[in-house]
């Protein structure tokens, strides 16, 4: 079906009934390849013509609805396993459960309740179904150009050009607020609605709601928040939630391995505030859909690299002043906490990391990297070697060493960093990078030592890719 046969908005013209009855006679195959041409809204229409044609437009004819899904969305086998050989095989169920038509149906129903925020009354439907396009999105699409493309993202940047406060379907959280067990005297700020992003350690965030956050990255709404830096701050910089049965990261404290995603909200909450105030002249172009696709990053130079670590990585840290630190977690269960909102981190520099993969047998039998938490066995152990440095000071480099390794679930990559200086180790980095090879590691550095009462806080570390440089690095 050609262009002429169109109308100029793109939808097929309209069919008389007695051309629908003649066009629906013919052949299944026939009918099913011509419509198998036509984007999902034109189906619908071409459905509403005659009977027979609401007949042949049915759900379960998934061929036609396989076709019309793929007009608008990357196909979701290369987020099955395909980069990932033997993951295919743990996603074989899902894949055979996949329904063309309810996903597709799904996804765009989310599309209109975000566009009109009126239709926005189950937001765990429509972020889970946003997630489901960001976690299955792929560049293996080509435009007219041969330039490589993903329809997810193309669906997702739409969407955000179309909602006149994206915000709200990031913060706004359907929850009975009176139920909170918190003060809500000093959480209410002006005319803001409480959001998920301020409540906090004490009620418990659902995973859905964080990913999507750290996905989206920062918001103008939690920008100028003392609530969201305070909340943020009581996850962070708790002993009791990032300690030694976590391996001081951001896992549940349940020996599953998993990632805790509010303490990743979080960091990321935190860190991306610092990055884009205090490091603003670097310009890192460090969040947002197109970020956080996984496999977008071109860094699989190196067969055996897996997670891409090979290159130069940037990134900072940051760390509350000692004496609060201790004052905030001593006080913790009193009646009167620490109020930690009016506080503000310090950071280092902007430090970059060169890497290299090092297969060596000392790094393998390195102490430093044994750990009593599950990983996802798909995918071997990486152990790397660098050094680390700030790009704009002649402080002499610092080593660096590490390993990597998939979280259970073979979705999130484990980063531990050794960090040491004249050959004696100092810190030690424990993160979580949301995708492979896509995004940015966020997490918690800590002693090697793990003093009782020991100084910890966030960090953040994105691929140079990720960058624009605004001086030679």
């Amino acid at each position: 079906m050609g262009d002429s046969e169109t109308t100029q908005d793109g939808t097929m013209p309209a069919i008389s009934d007695d051309s629908a009855s003649e066009f629906v006679g013919l052949a299944p195959e026939l009918l099913e390849l011509i419509l198998s041409y036509l984007k999902p809204h034109d189906l619908i229409s071409f459905a509403r013509t005659c009977h027979r044609a609401n007949e042949f437009i049915r759900p379960n004819n998934q061929i036609l609805w396989k076709a019309a899904f793929l007009h608008i969305f990357d196909h979701p086998k290369h987020a099955w396993g395909y980069m990932i050989p033997t993951a295919r095989a743990a996603n074989r169920s899902r894949e055979s459960a996949w329904d063309w038509y309810r996903e597709l149906r799904r996804r765009c129903a989310a599309f209109h309740a975000v566009c009109d925020l009126t239709l926005l009354t189950d937001v765990e439907n429509v972020v889970t179904a946003l997630l489901n396009v960001n976690d299955t999105a792929s560049y293996t699409n080509t435009d007219e150009v041969g330039t490589k493309v993903s329809l997810n993202l193309n669906f997702l940047e739409r969407l955000q050009q179309q909602t006149p406060n994206f915000d709200r379907v990031v913060h706004d959280y359907q929850h009975n607020i009176e139920s909170m067990s918190l003060p809500m005297e000093p959480m209410a700020e002006h005319d803001r609605p409480i959001t998920r992003s301020m409540v906090g350690g004490k009620v418990a965030v659902p995973e859905w709601a964080s990913r999507f956050h750290i996905i989206y990255g920062p918001t103008r709404r939690e920008e100028d928040s003392i609530r969201a830096k305070a909340a943020a701050r009581a996850l962070v910089y708790d002993w009791s939630v990032t300690g030694s049965a976590v391996e001081y990261g951001p896992f549940h404290n349940d020996t599953t391995g998993t990632v805790n995603w509010q303490v990743v909200e979080a960091i990321s909450s935190l860190m991306h505030r610092i990055l884009d105030t205090t490091l603003k002249m670097y310009r890192l172009r460090h969040s947002g859909f197109a970020v956080n696709i996984p496999q977008s990053l071109p860094r699989f130079s190196i067969s055996e690299d897996w997670a891409g670590v090979t290159g130069i990585w940037v990134g900072t840290y940051a760390f509350l002043d000692y004496r609060a630190l201790v004052h905030y977690n001593f006080a913790h269960t009193q009646a009167y906490p620490l109020d930690l909102g009016h506080y503000e981190e310090a950071c280092g520099d902007l430090m970059r990391l060169v890497l290299a993969v090092d297969d060596s047998e000392d790094l393998k039998q390195d102490l430093r990297f044994r750990t009593n938490l599950p990983r996802y066995e798909d995918l071997p152990v990486l152990f790397f070697s660098g050094w680390s440095g700030s790009p704009t000071t002649g402080r002499p480099s610092i080593g660096v060493r590490g390993s990597v390794c998939l979280v259970p679930g073979g979705r999130e990559v484990r980063w531990r960093f050794i960090i040491s200086y004249a050959g004696a180790d100092q810190w030690q980095l424990e993160g979580v990078q949301p995708g492979i090879r896509s995004g940015a590691i966020y997490g918690l550095w800590s002693h090697v030592e793990h003093d009782e009462n020991g100084p910890t806080g966030p960090f953040y570390y994105c691929p140079l890719e990720l960058c624009e440089r605004s001086y030679n690095w």
